[in-house]
């Protein structure tokens, strides 16, 4: 009976050793990029040149919207998260657009995947002056219709309602986009998805 105790204390320690090695080689993997430093990412977001779904929302402010009161304007739908570190770091940068993208015809709208309450505080403490879209990623489907299986994740629609490009607003094609909404004209990457 002893030596059943005893393999069984020690079979229970090595599971648990095994456990703490995989958990501790899954953290490294996470934490350094899977590895694939260097790389791009695979895409996300929309399709370009896909038709934009429609959409039902809330304003911050109360007011709801659809993707027809984006109809006949170009809107960057930027998505968030309220516990994004990445957007809490791209928010200031993306405030400084604003400008540029409006004398380009863009408008720049935050979705937020949270609650009126949290997305409330959030804007308060990170003193944002965009327009913010609440879409409580549980309860409204707008960031699963638009594959916004990340934040920060941007999506940008033309004024027929077309997908012009989507991806991460530190990629490639959105630092082409700030570029051309610095020189006050749209100007849209030349790689398409």
């Amino acid at each position: 009976m002893e030596t059943v105790l005893l393999m069984s204390s020690i079979v229970l320690w090595l599971v648990v050793l095994g456990n703490l090695v995989l958990t501790f080689a899954l953290i490294r993997r996470v934490n350094a990029g899977d590895g694939r430093a260097g790389q791009e990412l695979p895409s996300m977001g929309l399709e370009a040149g896909t038709e934009a779904p429609d959409f039902t929302a809330q304003m911050l402010g109360g007011e709801q919207v659809t993707r027809a009161t984006y109809l006949g304007r170009s809107v960057a739908f930027v998505f968030i998260s309220t516990h994004c570190q990445p957007c809490r770091e791209i928010l200031p940068e993306i405030g400084n657009l604003e400008p540029g993208a409006a004398r380009a015809g863009v408008d720049i709208v935050l979705v937020s995947k949270d609650t009126q309450e949290a997305t409330s505080a959030f804007v308060d403490e990170m003193q944002i002056h965009l327009p913010v879209l609440i879409a409580p990623f549980d309860s409204n489907p707008f960031m699963k219709e638009y594959k916004a299986t990340v934040t920060p994740l941007y999506c940008l629609v033309d004024e027929q309602g077309k997908v012009q490009s989507a991806g991460l607003p530190q990629g490639g094609e959105w630092k082409a986009l700030a570029e051309s909404w610095s020189r006050q004209g749209l100007s849209l990457p030349a790689k398409r998805r």
